[in-house]
């Protein structure tokens, strides 16, 4: 739903009560939110007790400054790298040679593009039927990449709205990794794209912590993606202490 007097758009799901899954998307990058619209999102989530939500704002920004200001904490691990891909002058990068192949995901398959979905991000099964749904619905393409017997090992996504393709939902299960998978999801996704008619694609990923390796921030390096910033993620929480901390009045419920 959209946030009121912004552009912002309000996710909620009581299927998976975390912040990730409810999130403010789109909020004006130069001003924090007013405490009306504060109040209105922490009443959102509250209708239907949901505790915590997520504020977005651009690791530079003057947006981050200001909602730290208000109390919001970023939340430790909970940052992503933003990155672009220009469809009309940018080349990807071919993938490495891999025993594994790509193809689009069958309308009987949404069931298995949701266990692979959930079950690598750790998901609840509840949301299988969720994730599954994406097979064959409007604008979306789900593919897979398959082993040698057809059998799909990894999934991924691509959403595609006029010029604009957003990349997502990149899952490989643990026995199929390093054999190149997300390397030959993206580039599918990207011709898928490109055959769209888009100019652009969208795609993010975790910042790693200290010294860990991040395989999804290389493939999406390795394939060309320019990367336009880090996103932090800022943890909301519709308490009374918070409430009255930041003099945010709230309605009874």
């Amino acid at each position: 739903m959209q946030v009121p007097g912004t552009a912002a758009t309000l996710l909620r799901t009581t299927v998976f009560p975390i912040p990730m899954m409810n999130r403010i998307i789109g909020l004006p990058g130069d001003t924090a939110p007013s405490s009306e619209t504060l109040a209105w999102v922490a009443q959102a989530y509250r209708d239907v007790e949901i505790d915590h939500c997520w504020l977005h704002a651009w690791a530079d920004s003057p947006l981050k400054g200001d909602l730290e200001a208000l109390g919001l904490s970023a939340e430790a691990g909970a940052r992503w790298h933003k990155f672009l891909f220009d469809l009309e002058a940018a080349q990807s990068s071919a993938p490495q040679a891999s025993v594994l192949h790509v193809r689009p995901a069958r309308l009987d398959e949404s069931a298995t593009a949701g266990a692979i979905i959930c079950g690598v991000f750790g998901l609840p099964p509840a949301l299988e039927p969720w994730f599954g749904a994406i097979v064959g619905r409007p604008n979306w393409q789900m593919f897979f990449a398959c082993d040698g017997n057809d059998r799909p090992v990894a999934a991924g996504a691509v959403y595609i709205d006029g010029a604009h393709a957003w990349l997502g939902m990149g899952t490989t299960l643990p026995e199929a990794r390093q054999q190149g998978a997300q390397q030959l999801l993206i580039a599918a996704r990207l011709a898928a794209a490109k055959a769209a008619g888009c100019t652009v694609a969208a795609i993010e990923t975790g910042v790693a912590l200290e010294g860990a390796v991040n395989h999804s921030l290389n493939n999406i390096r390795r394939a060309g993606f320019r990367e336009v910033g880090v996103r932090v993620n800022y943890l909301f929480a519709a308490t009374s202490e918070f409430k009255a901390a930041n003099n945010i009045s709230m309605p009874a419920q």
